[in-house]
């Protein structure tokens, strides 16, 4: 196969300065998706697979120059030390602030990506990027060679690759993502090393690829759409647009030349490792400063704008790491980016900035870390289910056969979980009800904990009170009647679990006998909130129970009564209610024992029908989290496929056909099988006809 048309004789000496006005517009659309985390900035222009272009095409005349060792050192001597120097503030800040990372090698020889979960990763997440970048300098000879021997049939090949990659989603999760990345990037580097090598194609050579990839990437779109809606989260995608984006700017040489001229793109081209390394950590702290009072899109403008403006200071002081002058280790060089950075230190420690920046959570409403698609549970459908469900036993079986899948499934969870005994019931599409039991779990006429969804119960009785008037969800709650010390805390903020109240916590590290709603409401009053009340989310169990209170003062009525004059008796449901026994709260925050059954046709009333109060409110999700209700995935794009919640034995959820799943155990479901749960679940919904529409789009 020929190299593309270009339009001079090659030349290892001449230096396009298109390719450093293309690298600059990368940069540019990086700087702004990571600070805006609008996802749409990810559509306009794929920057990452441009900029591995470019390197390609560098590195191949750089080879051509210099011995490819010479070329190699060259590179690792400007990359490493910004980028130690880097991981070196984040190692000691996440060690300072008690924040986990991952092994400490990776922050010398990031072959694998640090992490940290200072600042909800956001300053390690764009890492991902450095990593693929070492890996492809690593295979970088390899790819050169391969070149020279094959030219174009390589990033063909490689194209090939990762479209097999992930039309059987071999690129997903961990190592395979990693794999899925460096097969990406090479691929984008030897497109670089066989069409821009040389010089600059002709525009009109590069219409066909340009409508190629056009059209390849929507026949991949058909087929499904990014995890988020960030093209940076499918590799397939990635690549067609990418190489799409590429090939639209390389026909107009002149506006890159243009754009490669002026004053930024001239600091962005020297100092492109220390921008892209500081500018999430830059863009953080403006969403930590910018007050939360002005309206969403005009703050991330201003968040964006004031981004790209500290940048300039910013790299005055690091950015002498990447772009050593001869004299930079004389006090004279050294001494303003040391007085600007002790300023900076001293601003950041003072009030009021001080009590707006906090290094542990991410704040409400701030963009997903740069790159960081929703933490979404890798479900593992089993082998034997899938088989099943493909079969035509499948598509012509009655329930019975159905059902006994759903009894092997419930066998095979509970011993593969460890749970001792579990009990299920699913409730099909079509009003099909099936009961489970194994392990010698107790019959279905017998009442469980359910935990947590009591606040499922709570939610409603708030909201029932909200539609009479009696309560607004955004008014103070006030001191209570009791001193309580919080009293700017909103209701909407205790049932969206970001009122900041710290956990209830005997001197045991657990909750004693005998517990009262007032001793939770006294302990959490005599300790400071743990964030500005809106800022952050973070579940709260204590949240719940100062909820319950709030609902007792309001109708001069018991908690336990309001759940039965104001729900069950109504449904006909059995229950009954606890406070501080088993070693929780209980109350409005975990204190209802009812049965399967009944648990099963509350979960549809509350998440399917929305019938539980007069007028169904609208649903409040933010990521996660919702007025008390939590979603499960799978998901994708912010859709969930099932809402429910997890009461540490107990988990209820329905999904958009309708499919009602409750599992009920003797283990538990939280912590190390919180992510196999969603599995679990899943597998019945898919055999009960269900598991396939999302239930809130």
């Amino acid at each position: 196969m020929q190299p593309l048309e270009v339009t001079s004789p090659p030349s290892a000496s001449t230096r396009d300065s298109s390719l450093d006005g293309l690298r600059a517009l990368a940069i540019i659309r990086v700087i702004t998706w990571h600070s805006s985390g609008w996802q749409w900035t990810t559509w306009v222009m794929s920057s990452v697979p441009a900029m591995f272009i470019i390197t390609g095409a560098l590195l191949t005349r750089s080879f051509q120059k210099n011995s490819i060792a010479v070329v190699l050192r060259h590179r690792f001597r400007r990359l490493l030390p910004p980028l130690w120097a880097y991981c070196l503030f984040v190692f000691a800040l996440s060690y300072h602030f008690g924040s986990r990372t991952n092994s400490w090698w990776t922050f010398v020889l990031p072959l694998d990506q640090p992490t940290s979960t200072i600042a909800g990763q956001w300053f390690t997440s764009a890492l991902w990027y450095l990593r693929a970048y070492i890996w492809v300098l690593i295979f970088s000879p390899v790819l050169y060679l391969s070149v020279r021997k094959w030219n174009s049939w390589v990033p063909l090949f490689g194209t090939l690759c990762v479209v097999v990659l992930g039309l059987f989603n071999l690129d997903v999760g961990g190592i395979n993502w990693i794999i899925g990345d460096i097969v990406l990037y090479a691929t984008c580097t030897a497109a670089g090393m066989a069409w821009l090598s040389a010089s600059r194609p002709q525009p009109s050579s590069l219409r066909v690829p340009m409508l190629f990839l056009a059209l390849s990437a929507g026949g991949w779109l058909l087929l499904r759409t990014p995890l988020d809606g960030v093209v940076n989260n499918d590799h397939v995608l990635h690549l067609f647009l990418g190489g799409f984006w590429a090939t639209v700017f390389l026909q107009f040489p002149r506006l890159l030349e243009f754009v490669a001229q002026t004053r930024f793109a001239k600091f962005l081209n020297r100092y492109p490792l220390s921008v892209y390394l500081w500018h999430s950590l830059t863009a953080w702290f403006m969403w930590q400063l910018i007050p939360h009072t002005f309206p969403t899109n005009l703050r991330t403008v201003v968040i964006v704008l004031t981004t790209f403006a500290a940048l300039p200071l910013v790299i005055f002081v690091t950015g002498l790491v990447e772009h050593r002058a001869s004299h930079w280790m004389t006090w004279k060089y050294l001494t303003p980016r040391i007085l600007v950075a002790v300023l900076a230190l001293a601003a950041i420690n003072t009030s009021p900035v001080e009590k707006r920046v906090n290094f542990v959570r991410v704040p409400l409403n701030q963009p997903l870390p740069p790159s960081a698609a929703p933490k979404v549970f890798k479900l593992r459908i089993d082998n034997q289910v899938r088989r099943y469900l493909n079969s035509d036993e499948f598509e012509d079986a009655g329930w019975q056969s159905r059902d006994d899948e759903m009894q092997t499934i419930l066998d095979r969870r509970n011993k593969e979980m460890k749970l001792e005994s579990t009990r299920a019931v699913v409730i099909s599409p079509s009003g099909h009800i099936w009961h489970g039991i194994t392990g010698g779990m107790k019959d279905f006429d017998q009442p469980s904990l359910i935990g947590s969804l009591t606040k499922t119960f709570t939610t409603t009785l708030v909201m029932q009170l909200v539609e009479k008037g009696a309560l607004d969800l955004d008014a103070p709650i006030g001191d209570l009647g009791m001193g309580f010390s919080h009293h700017q805390i909103t209701i909407r903020q205790l049932l969206m679990h970001s009122s900041g109240l710290v956990e209830y916590k005997s001197k045991a590290g657990s909750v004693t006998a005998g517990t009262t709603p007032i001793d939770v409401l006294r302990y959490v009053s005599d300790r400071p909130l743990a964030y500005p009340p809106g800022s952050f989310i973070q579940y709260s169990t204590a949240g719940y129970a100062i909820l319950g209170i709030i609902l007792e003062q309001t109708t001069g009525r018991s908690y336990e009564e309001l759940v039965q004059q104001g729900i069950t008796n109504q449904l006909h449901y059995e229950i009954s209610l606890f406070r501080g026994q088993y070693g929780s709260i209980g109350f409005s925050a975990g204190g209802i024992s009812m049965k399967m059954d009944d648990l099963a046709d509350w979960s549809l009333r509350y998440l399917f029908d929305r019938s539980t109060t007069d007028t169904p409110w609208k649903w409040s999700i933010k990521e996660t989290t919702g007025l008390g209700v939590q979603g499960y995935c799978p998901c994708v794009n912010r859709k969930f496929m099932a809402l429910g919640h997890i009461g540490g034995r107990t988990f209820a959820s329905v999904d958009g056909d309708g499919t009602v799943v409750i599992i009920d155990t003797n283990g538990v479901l939280v912590n190390e099988n919180f992510t196999t749960t969603q599995t679990f679940a899943q597998e019945l919904r898919l055999v009960a006809g269900g598991g396939k529409k999302y239930l809130y789009p």
